[in-house]
C-alpha cells in the first residue's frame, strides 16, 4: 500500500523543510500549517523567514486552523495557551479498512453498522431489513451478543433484551449538545435484504466534470487536494479524534475523519502520490471561508479543493449570502491556480429533534443545497450529503446516526467518505469492472519471454486490479493497469502457462498467456 501522506495531525504534519533564517519572535511557539487550532487569546501566524501571514482576532482564534505556511504563532496573552488537534498520533484505527469503505448501498454485507441502545426494551433501527445476522457486538467488538437472549429481530428493527448490551452507554454535555460517547454504540454486521431499495443517482461517477483532476490521478502524477470546512469535516465526534477530553474523547475504533478514509482509499486505487490537506475546525460558516482561503489554501496550490459549509450557517446565513461567500471563496483560489477543480459537500441535516439543534435547520440546509446545486459545472461538482442523510434518517432515525444532533458517528461519517470516492471511481470498491467491456482483453506476444503487452480495449476510468495465478493457483503477481495498453514484466517467472484476472470477483475476466 502506498504512503498516505495527509497533513493535518502531528504524525502525519507536513514540515516545510526551511530552516528559519530569523530569530522567532517573542512569546513564539512552534507551529504546524494547515493544523485546528485552538487559543485562549489572538494569534499572530509568522512563516519560516518570521514574516507575519496572517493575524487572527481573538473571537476568531477560539477554534481556527493554521495557515499554510506557518511556522510560528504568537498567542496574546500568552496564558491563553495554544493547542493543535486532532493529535491522532497515539491513537491507530484499529479498523478493517476495506471492509469500512465498502458501499453500504451496495456491498453484500454491511459491515460494523452501529445502533444506540439505552436499557431493555429499547430499540433501534438497521438501514436495511438483515436477510443474514453475523454477529452483533459490543462498541470495542470484544462481546458478541445473542439472538433470542440478548436481543429480539424483527424486520430491521432490534430490541434490547439484556440489560448488559447498554452498560457503557456514556451521554455527556457540552456546548449546548448532548454527545453519545462511543463507549455508548453496538456494532452490527449483517447481509442486507435490500429489496425496498432503489436509491442509486447518489452514488455515481463524476469524474468528466473534473476533468483536470482525473487526468493527473489516472496517469499517476502527483495530485494535491485540500479540504476546508467545519467541524464535521475537521473530524470532532469521530472516535479517533482527540480534542476536548470532554466531548472529543478518543475511543475504540480510532477511526479517523472522512477526510481521511477518503484520502486513503485514493491513494490506494490510483498510483498517486495523493496528498491530502486538511484545513477545517469547528464552529465556523461560508463567510469564513471567503475570508481565510487565500492563506489556508492558495500556498498549496491544490488541484481539487473539498468545500464542505452549511452547519454552522443554519444560525442565521441566508441561502443567498451563503452561495455569495462560496462563489467569492472559489473566485480568490481561482484566481491564484486557474486550474484548481472543486467539490461542493452538502451538510447532512442536523437532528432538529435533539439538544442544540435549531428548528429550522433542515430548511436552511436545504436551502444552502438549493445554492451548492446551481453551481454545478463544468470544474465544480456537487456531492448531495443533504439528501443522502434524509434517506438514511428516514431510515434509521437521525439519533442513531449522530453523535450529537450535529455532528456524525463514525457509521455516518463512513456515507461521507464512500460517496465521495464513488465520485471518482467508475468501478465498485470491490474492484468489479464495471462499464468496462472486457471481452476485448488482449495479450501480446502470447507466448513471450516476459514481456506482455496488455490491451483492455478501452482505457479504464478507474485502476483496474490484475493478478497472475500458475496452474497450481498460486498469486504469482498483483498490481493494477491504468491505460488501455499497458506493458507488464514478467521475465522473472518461471516457463509456463499462467492466467491473469481483471477484478476481484467471480465476476472477473481472464486470459491466459504462456512464457517460454
Amino acid at each position: 500500500m502506498k504512503k498516505f501522506i495527509l497533513v493535518f495531525s502531528f504524525f502525519f504534519g507536513l514540515k516545510t523543510g526551511v530552516i528559519a533564517q530569523c530569530q522567532p519572535p517573542v512569546g513564539a511557539v512552534a507551529s504546524s500549517p494547515n493544523m485546528i487550532y485552538y487559543a485562549g487569546g489572538s494569534c499572530m501566524f509568522y512563516d519560516s523567514l518570521c514574516n507575519l501571514l496572517l493575524s487572527v482576532p481573538a473571537v476568531e482564534a477560539s477554534w481556527s486552523c493554521s495557515p499554510a505556511l506557518s511556522k510560528w504563532v504568537v498567542v496574546s496573552p500568552s496564558s491563553g495557551g495554544y493547542f493543535e488537534f486532532p493529535n491522532y498520533s497515539n491513537n491507530n484505527p484499529q479498523i478493517n479498512f476495506d471492509q469500512y469503505m465498502r458501499p453500504f448501498w451496495s456491498a453484500d454485507t454491511i459491515y460494523n453498522e452501529l445502533i444506540f441502545l439505552n436499557g431493555s426494551g429499547s430499540t433501534a433501527k438497521l438501514m436495511f431489513t438483515p436477510a443474514q445476522i453475523i454477529s452483533v457486538k459490543n462498541y470495542n467488538q470484544t462481546i458478541s451478543y445473542n439472538q433470542g437472549t440478548d436481543y429480539t429481530l424483527s424486520g430491521n428493527v432490534l430490541t434490547q433484551l439484556n440489560p448488559a448490551m447498554s452498560s457503557s452507554v456514556s451521554l455527556t454535555v457540552g456546548s449546548g449538545l448532548q454527545n453519545k460517547q462511543h463507549t455508548s454504540w453496538i456494532n452490527v454486521t449483517y447481509k442486507p435484504n435490500r429489496s425496498d431499495w432503489s436509491i442509486t443517482n447518489n452514488f455515481k461517477y463524476r469524474g468528466s466534470q473534473l476533468p483536470k483532476t482525473m487526468a493527473k490521478l489516472i496517469s499517476g502524477q502527483p495530485v494535491k487536494m485540500q479540504a476546508i470546512g467545519m467541524s464535521i469535516t475537521a473530524g470532532l465526534n469521530v472516535s479517533g479524534f482527540a480534542g476536548d477530553p470532554n466531548n472529543f474523547t478518543p475511543t475504540f475504533p480510532y477511526m479517523h475523519s472522512y477526510i481521511d478514509l477518503l484520502g486513503q482509499r485514493l491513494n490506494q486505487v490510483f498510483p498517486g502520490p495523493i496528498t491530502m490537506y486538511n484545513s477545517s475546525c469547528g464552529g465556523k460558516m461560508a463567510a469564513w471561508v471567503d475570508t481565510y482561503c487565500p492563506a489556508l489554501v492558495n500556498p498549496n496550490n491544490p488541484d481539487l479543493v473539498f468545500i464542505d459549509m452549511g452547519m454552522n450557517d443554519i444560525w442565521g446565513t441566508s441561502a443567498v449570502a451563503f452561495k455569495n461567500s462560496i462563489q467569492s471563496a472559489m473566485n480568490k483560489m481561482k484566481q491564484h491556480n486557474p486550474n484548481v477543480e472543486f467539490v461542493l459537500i452538502g451538510n447532512m441535516l442536523p437532528d432538529v429533534t435533539g439538544m442544540g439543534a435549531p428548528v429550522n435547520g433542515a430548511s436552511d440546509m436545504y436551502g444552502f443545497r438549493n445554492q451548492y446545486l446551481s453551481m454545478d459545472t463544468a470544474g465544480v461538482v456537487f456531492f448531495d450529503m443533504t439528501s443522502i442523510s434524509d434517506t438514511i434518517y428516514n431510515r434509521k432515525g437521525a439519533y442513531q446516526c449522530t453523535s450529537n444532533s450535529l455532528h456524525p458517528n463514525d457509521y455516518l461519517a463512513r456515507w461521507y467518505a464512500q460517496g465521495l470516492f464513488q465520485m471518482f471511481n467508475n468501478s465498485n470498491v470491490s474492484g468489479i469492472t464495471g462499464e468496462l467491456n472486457l471481452d476485448a482483453v488482449t495479450c501480446y506476444p502470447n507466448p513471450s519471454e516476459g514481456e506482455l503487452m496488455v490491451d483492455l480495449g478501452e482505457t479504464p476510468t478507474a485502476p483496474l486490479e490484475v493478478r497472475v495465478l500458475n496452474l497450481s493457483g498460486q498469486v504469482v503477481y498483483e498490481g493494477k493497469q491504468f491505460q488501455q495498453k499497458q506493458q507488464f514484466d514478467f521475465a522473472n517467472l518461471p516457463q509456463g502457462y499462467y492466467l491473469m484476472q481483471f477484478g476481484k470477483s467471480d465476476k472477473n475476466k481472464q486470459v491466459s498467456f504462456v512464457i517460454k
